[in-house]
């Protein structure tokens, strides 16, 4: 399911906005870019987004803005500036040189002027991204909810859609027993010019009639439609077990494909599997 949170906490030293991104997937894929020094409490914003996201891939991108002087940040190494001095002094006296100093000559010394970042305590820290995570997952999460009522009215419509076919294939499947018991008697009036129907012919019709019986998969699919319909009601995470009963609902119309023997049923059972094919796209979409 998609979404979009934003998190923003402000400490004494630092304003943490921490956002989190989610996109339709089957399982719980989360992402994050923290500062690599950061890494306890990337661990922590991990394990508080999967306690309350079980699907979606997430994206989670973190913004520090510091808010200690910077100036108190930065270190002169003397040692090696008097060590430079020194070094153009003696060349000085071979080579003339330009006795200027400038500041960007001081920069280009590598480790001449260095930025000592300020440590974050680890429970300043910690408590700033659970505050920053939490505020973001409420954004997401509300989104995601709005997305799942939508969701359920196309579930449901789709479901409506299959439980029409399904209806129309219980009705006309029927006939393709009737039918074959008359082609039989039609074949055995042209070889036997006779109107007799024996025990054999009765019982190779009651032999075709148990090999095309669809009733046991017409049955636990109505048992399925109840059940798709009450999970849909249900206020925990219901995307694995709507999973199942796609699965479930697919394995009985291949069934009842399979044994099938009437042509009406067969174009019911074409337009049920384009209609379920609909509905599994939509439920991988469902937390």
């Amino acid at each position: 399911m998609t979404g979009f949170g934003r998190g923003v906490t402000t400490t004494k030293t630092f304003q943490l906005t921490i956002e989190v991104r989610s996109v339709n997937h089957r399982f719980l894929e989360i992402y994050t870019k923290f500062p690599k020094e950061w890494m306890e409490a990337e661990q922590l914003a991990k394990k508080l987004i999967s306690q309350k996201v079980l699907r979606g891939k997430l994206d989670v991108t973190v913004h520090v803005k510091s808010l200690a002087e910077s100036d108190q940040l930065f270190q002169i190494n003397w040692p090696l500036i008097e060590a430079y001095k020194k070094a153009k002094a003696e060349l000085s006296a071979v080579v003339p040189l330009d006795a200027s100093w400038t500041m960007q000559e001081l920069l280009s010394l590598e480790h001449a002027l260095t930025y000592e970042k300020q440590e974050i305590a680890v429970d300043e820290l910690t408590n700033a991204v659970a505050s920053a995570v939490d505020d973001a997952l409420d954004g997401l999460i509300d989104m995601r909810v709005r997305e799942g009522a939508a969701l359920k009215k196309v579930v449901l419509q789709y479901k409506d859609e299959l439980h029409e076919q399904i209806r129309h294939i219980r009705n006309v499947a029927p006939q393709a027993v009737q039918k074959y018991r008359e082609r039989l008697l039609e074949r055995i009036r042209e070889v036997a010019a006779s109107d007799v129907v024996d025990d054999r012919v009765l019982a190779e019709v009651a032999l075709f009639a148990e090999r095309v019986d669809i009733t046991e998969e017409l049955d636990r699919l109505e048992s399925h439609f109840e059940q798709l319909t009450s999970t849909l009601e249900e206020a925990v995470s219901i995307g694995r077990k709507l999973d199942f009963l796609m699965q479930e609902m697919h394995r009985e119309i291949n069934t009842i494909g399979s044994k099938n023997q009437s042509s009406e049923a067969s174009v019911a059972v074409v337009h049920a599997k384009t209609i379920l094919e609909k509905m599994r796209e939509q439920v991988q979409n469902i937390e």
